[in-house]
């Protein structure tokens, strides 16, 4: 397992050890958003299933995951059927289902296999799409295989989140690597299935002009591997190790700028690159110095559209001299440190190291 022991173990003394009463019966959330699946933008649904916990996070959890607040160890195989009874009555209609746990939709110990069965029988007929998330052990072909025998199509998204293997173990604490990527995603497809990977814009530790390049490069790196390919830019979960940096002014979210230079420079024919923040232009998720709803409303809209034309236009219109001096001026900084917060309170270079 690739692994920093003592990053996994500090990443779980952060976790809290009580959990809130909740209604074991009823998921998360359910609610509808837009989304680009099979090549067109459809009404989707979202859910959100309660459950017992990811696996990973019964050793550790990632560094960014702040999943782990929404679990109930309690969580019995009725409460997950209730919960899928829940699902099934506010489809209305709506064709597209996404389905996320607080870690793989596709693990056995988290969603029991008569629960997924349950659960895939009730869409049958009455959904086009469905899409879920796994993390790279549990796709292989004995645990996968009979996926396919249901009238929608099922694409399968996976939580890459860096194709460096140092990023994933070092930053992440994913407990995963490049290379279990590829042979998870590699089997997907194989068995018809679409793959969606997740990548993880600005882990902590590393600049935001490393990991705008550490984007640019994973993206080349799931070519022929990858369906479509989601940027996901932190936002800040609470009880987690960025959490912890952040309020100690050690992790600063990465800038809509950023974001918006990923999605145009990643551009290729054949290849689709998507990104719907969340929490954006807010303090806890990817937002500028300056408040902009246009970029953020523009980077949800081309990601959706796959029309990078006005995104483009508006990008190269703005002055970002001052963007582009804060992102020289962070790399060049000891690791982690806001720049931001430097320029508020007038803490010279110096000063700081």
């Amino acid at each position: 397992m690739h692994t920093d022991r003592e990053l996994a173990g500090y990443i779980k003394s952060l976790m809290p050890s009580q959990k809130a009463s909740v209604n074991r019966d009823k998921p998360v959330s359910i609610w509808k958003e837009l989304d680009r699946i099979g090549g067109s933008v459809e009404d989707t649904i979202v859910v959100i299933f309660r459950t017992r916990g990811c696996s990973w996070y019964n050793f550790s959890s990632c560094s960014m995951c702040g999943y782990f607040n929404d679990i109930d160890s309690t969580v019995t195989k009725e409460n997950l059927l209730r919960q899928v009874d829940v699902l099934s009555n506010s489809l209305n209609g709506i064709k597209v289902v996404k389905v996320f746990t607080s870690g793989s939709f596709l693990d056995p110990l988290e969603i029991p296999l008569d629960v997924r069965s349950y659960f895939l029988d009730s869409m049958n007929g009455r959904i086009d799409h469905l899409l879920v998330e796994s993390r790279t052990e549990y796709l292989n072909e004995k645990n996968i295989g009979a996926l396919g025998n249901y009238g929608y199509r099922i694409r399968v998204a996976i939580g890459l989140e860096s194709s460096n293997d140092s990023v994933i173990t070092n930053s992440i604490n994913k407990g995963s690597s490049y290379s279990k990527y590829v042979t998870a995603a590699t089997t997907a497809r194989k068995l018809g299935f679409g793959v969606r990977t997740y990548l993880l814009f600005k882990p902590p530790f590393y600049s935001e002009k490393f990991a705008i390049e550490d984007m640019l490069s994973s993206i080349r790196d799931t070519d022929g591997y990858s369906d479509d390919v989601s940027v996901n830019p932190m936002n800040i979960q609470k009880n987690t190790l960025v959490e912890h940096l952040w309020k100690k002014n050690l992790y600063r979210p990465p800038r809509l700028w950023s974001l918006a230079r990923i999605l145009l420079d990643s551009r290729k024919p054949g290849r689709t690159v998507i990104s719907y923040p969340t929490g954006g232009n807010h303090e806890r998720g990817v937002h500028n110095n300056d408040y902009d709803r246009k970029l953020l409303d523009l980077i949800v809209s081309s990601s959706l559209n796959q029309d990078f034309s006005e995104l483009e236009e508006y990008y190269n219109s703005a002055d970002l001299s001052s963007y582009n001096e804060d992102i020289e001026l962070e790399d060049r900084l000891p690791s982690g440190i806001d720049v931001d917060l430097l320029s508020r309170r007038s803490i010279s270079y110096s000063q700081v190291i």
